[in-house]
This record gives structure tokens, sequence and C-alpha cells, in this order.
């Protein structure tokens, strides 16, 4: 099931037992905004696969993030996977140091790609007519939420929102106690989860 921030708030106003008064609502979509960001990008839990025509050497964060329906900006590209013809095969990627020589400028399809300034770099000639498909593999930070919006963040770390959430107003409460409570709840999901997407990705 997709939980909307009225779903999120309505769980951390039951362990603030603050379901009568909404003593803390006010305050409770900012809240969540800075834990659905702060997790994203700890953790890379917000993934996609995205389809784009690459039509010269380079290809920025901003253009692949702009295909992604609620994203802010690409935080980290895993895979880059040719979609040529009946060819789909994952380009081998290459740090900036190591990239080898351009390719001659009568070649259109490259053969590996390395990550530089929040761009993707493939090895082709600059004056090479270039037109090819390929799917980026990549992690995201989604966009800030509105109120009643579902959330980007998996299902599965849902509560890892709801402590945050409570975390930031047992903070405001100068409730350190029940604050670091909070937090170590929050913690412990988000450690899981980093691992799990770290084994998922092989990084």
């Amino acid at each position: 099931m997709s939980y909307s921030t009225t779903d999120i708030f309505t769980m951390a106003q039951r362990l603030l037992v603050d379901i009568e008064d909404d003593a803390y609502l006010d305050n409770m979509l900012q809240y969540l905004n800075e834990a659905q960001r702060r997790f994203a990008t700890e953790t890379h839990c917000c993934q996609a696969a995205v389809d784009v025509t690459v039509t010269d050497n380079s290809l920025p964060y901003t253009t692949i993030s702009a295909l992604i329906s609620g994203s802010d900006e690409i935080l980290y590209v895993a895979k880059v996977q040719l979609n040529s013809g009946t060819n789909y095969s994952s380009l081998p990627k290459a740090s900036m140091t190591e990239m080898k020589n351009l390719l001659a400028s009568t070649i259109t399809t490259p053969t590996r790609y390395s990550l530089f300034a929040e761009q993707i770099f493939f090895d082709l000639h600059p004056s090479a007519t270039i037109s090819f498909g390929a799917t980026i593999f990549c992690s995201y930070v989604p966009t800030d939420l509105t109120a009643g919006q579902d959330l980007v963040i998996p299902d599965q770390w849902v509560q890892a929102m709801v402590h945050y959430i409570v975390y930031c107003c047992r903070i405001a409460d100068r409730d350190t106690g029940l604050a670091n409570g909070a937090f170590g709840e929050y913690e412990a999901m988000r450690a899981q989860a980093a691992a799990f997407y770290s084994a998922q990705s092989g990084t």
C-alpha cells in the first residue's frame, strides 16, 4: 500500500499521544520532508531505471532527474545499459583518471563510461553524430512532499519516517531522553536499509 503524509502524521501522533489536540501537527510536514531527504541520501533507497536517448558524449544528472517523477536530484549511477537495436549490453565503468582515449569520430556507440561532476561521460568523440538509447539505473533524492501526497520512500521503511518525526517533536520539547529513544529507532532502520541497498547494488 501507499502511505500518504496524513497516514504518517497519524502514526506519529499516536506515539506522541497527540491524537486529539494536534499540538505538533503544524510542523510535521517539515519534519517529514527532512526525514525523507535524509533517509534517501543515507540509504539510496529511492531507485529508478530511466530510459534516455543520448545525443552527446556526456549526459548530465539533471537530464536524468527530470525524467523521474518526484526526483529532486540524482545521487548515484549504478549501471548504464545500452539499448541499441537488439543489443542490450551493460557498459563497463572506468574512473575518470583511467578513461582511455576517445574513440574515432566515426564511431557512434560507446564502449565505456565514467562519472564526473554529476555527469555521465562516454568515450565518444565530441564531433561524432551520436544517437543511441540507454537505460540508467540510479538512486535519487525525492522532492519535498505537500500535504496529502504519497511518500516516495518504500513502504518497508515508513516507520523510520514516523520515528524521525517523533524525534524532531521531542527535540522541540527539549525532552532529550524521549528524543534519543526515537532517534535510536530511526537510526536502527536507517542502518538496516543502508546495508540492504548496498548489498543490492554491490557497492
